[in-house]
């Protein structure tokens, strides 16, 4: 299975084709379609008169607002500018020859991993079953592979590991002094089982966690850390001269207080979730999959030249990825209801479907 995922950046689109940001739509994006909490923007305007002064290089305020949710100690967490960037120090401290990661590769993962010249050893995941993750199949693979990298939901397809799927694989991690990454930065939607506990009982193993995708906050692109005493203080010496933003930790604690802000999300995003759905139900071309994150995966029954380029010239950007086997997908996220509608429209034009509604 080679599966590949094709992908672009808004900005790069949009200087190439002179067009301002406002006219493009894009559902490459995983932002959270309503925006910061209003508590998190009014957060900021509060703190702009903050801006003269230094941040908090200890976040300690936010700090502990998240080890009081994640149930973790301050000596075992690390408030970062972004999960992306903890892992990069996490691979220029480990040195890794080969990762191993389950299938598709998100393109953040791949560009990363490549720049840094770290081989990938894909573990495929069945997209004939549903992108099943076969747990006993992937700790026989950890011996082959210097470290471990788990999304968790899976970032691509929105798979989500269970704790029986996840605790054999600690294990055979701690045994074989394999380090272990768990990204589960899109944890907030399906409100899995975290396994930071567990995590910071073994070695070497890490957990990631983002506070800009379901928080609407992707503008400031940071996150944390959950780990062992020992990896948390050598990532932390590393971070050390790169601390949040005060506007960023304004708005991250506004946001982690806002308790109807999930809420609103989810209710939000299954409404949208069910009209994509229930628009796209006659079309035969199309087979729509749901997934427990703020993504649906479109997969399509017929090959169609072009498709990215078909959508470009409606300035509609998509990500999508083949599954090695013949079939083309698409990776669909939640967004406003007008572009939802817009991109259903395009979608059916395209296919040669005729839109009654």
């Amino acid at each position: 299975m080679n599966d590949k995922r094709h992908t672009m950046d808004i900005y790069d689109y949009a200087e190439s084709k002179g067009l301002s940001l406002n006219r493009i739509m894009d559902f490459t994006s995983d932002a959270n379609p309503l925006g910061p909490s209003n508590k998190a923007k009014n957060a900021v305007r509060k703190n702009v008169k903050r801006l003269g002064q230094p941040p908090d290089r200890e976040t300690r305020y936010l700090k502990r607002l998240i080890c009081t949710r994640e149930g973790v100690g301050e000596e075992k967490i690390i408030i970062g500018p972004d999960p992306i960037c903890i892992l990069s120090v996490l691979l220029e401290m480990v040195r890794p020859g080969t990762v191993l990661v389950p299938s598709p590769v998100s393109d953040t993962y791949r560009e990363l991993l490549e720049e840094q010249g770290v081989k990938i050893r894909p573990f495929h995941l069945n997209s004939e079953k549903g992108f099943a993750f076969e747990a006993k199949q992937f700790v026989k693979a950890v011996k082959d592979a210097d470290l471990v990298l788990i999304p968790n939901p899976h970032n691509v397809v929105g798979t989500c590991l269970s704790p029986d799927d996840l605790l054999p694989v600690i294990s055979q991690a701690a045994a074989m002094k394999k380090t272990l990454v768990i990204d589960e930065g899109y944890r907030d939607f399906p409100d899995i089982p975290s396994q930071a506990n567990e995590i910071t009982r073994s070695k070497g193993s890490l957990v990631l966690r983002s506070l800009s995708v379901f928080y609407g906050l992707a503008g400031f692109r940071f996150g944390y850390t959950i780990g062992s005493d020992d990896l948390m203080r050598n990532i932390r010496n590393r971070l050390r001269h790169f601390p949040v933003n005060l506007l960023a930790e304004a708005a991250a604690v506004a946001s982690l207080r806002d308790k109807g802000y999930r809420k609103r999300t989810l209710e939000y995003i299954n409404e949208e979730k069910r009209f994509i759905q229930d628009s796209l139900a006659g079309v035969d071309q199309v087979q729509c999959i749901d997934t427990p994150c703020s993504f649906l995966l479109l997969r399509l029954n017929e090959k169609v030249a072009g498709l990215r380029d078909a959508f470009l010239k409606r300035r509609i950007m998509v990500g999508d990825f083949t599954d090695g086997k013949g079939s083309l997908y698409i990776r669909l996220p939640v967004r406003k209801h007008a572009w939802n509608a817009g991109f259903i429209r395009v979608l059916k034009n395209i296919l040669g479907v005729k839109d009654h509604a």
